[in-house]
């Protein structure tokens, strides 16, 4: 049945590996208005989306949009923030993390036919910085069945339990992608269907692969905080904004 309520064996797999997948939890169905803004964000993604991949060198008007980066709840916060998809998954990251969260921003990420980029190895809380310290949790929710060719997530299990690994910039990108290093051996790929999602700690490493596939590549990545919580802050020393109107590269001064 969709909308499950968590069971103690996935609260307590999610603290345990740091993540868990949950299999027919969405109705595919409930996702035509969330689909039909994602839709517009990508056909207009020149005027109202980052390109996440964008290539170092290029011109703001040359950029490839290799993984396209917008929110559709910015967009139309009211129009989501009643869907069932949306609360049910505030509950469920409720439970699994221990702690009540409430809905703080989402990313509609899309990575194009052929030529969507690898998203790097990296920690949440990493971007976030200490002021979400074991207090951030992410859904992530594709619109069509994922794999290892079109781009499903990665995990390294358990490594929530080991805190934040050092992070750099990726090499080549203008944008504020970071990257950090894992131990192959220890990855798991997460192929999912629609009607899917993975939660995931906000200390775990994660990454998704290239999109080989015909298709464009479609999901939604909502983070949740626990209420009461700051919003970014007291960031790490890699911490970089970029601005992609003007590409300047800001470091926060909490940076350290």
């Amino acid at each position: 049945m969709p909308y499950p309520e968590p069971s103690p064996q996935q609260i307590d797999a999610f603290r345990r590996e740091g993540y868990l997948v949950v299999r027919d939890a969405i109705v595919p169905g409930d996702l035509t208005r969330l689909s039909a803004i994602c839709d517009d964000l990508l056909e207009n993604r020149e005027k109202i989306a980052f390109d996440w991949a964008w290539e170092a060198g290029d011109e703001r008007e040359h950029r490839k949009f290799k993984i396209v980066q917008s929110s559709p709840s910015l967009v139309h916060k009211e129009a989501l923030s009643t869907e069932r998809f949306r609360v049910w998954s505030t509950a469920f990251a409720s439970a699994l993390l221990g702690k009540d969260v409430e809905f703080w921003y989402d990313q509609f990420l899309a990575k194009p036919p052929r030529e969507g980029a690898r998203t790097p190895w990296h920690q949440d809380e990493a971007y976030w910085g200490r002021n979400l310290d074991e207090r951030g949790i992410t859904c992530w929710l594709p619109f069509h069945d994922v794999d290892v060719e079109n781009g499903c997530m990665h995990f390294v299990p358990r490594a929530h339990l080991e805190g934040i690994l050092p992070h750099r910039s990726q090499e080549n990108v203008q944008s504020d992608l970071l990257v950090c290093d894992v131990d192959p051996a220890r990855v798991v790929a997460v192929p999912i269907k629609l009607g899917d999602v993975t939660f995931h700690h906000g200390k775990l490493p994660h990454m998704t692969t290239p999109n080989a596939s015909p298709r464009w590549r479609r999901a939604l990545s909502q983070h949740f905080r626990v209420i009461g919580s700051k919003g970014e802050g007291d960031h790490y020393a890699w911490k970089i904004y970029v601005n992609q109107l003007t590409g300047e590269r800001i470091k926060p001064k909490s940076a350290r």
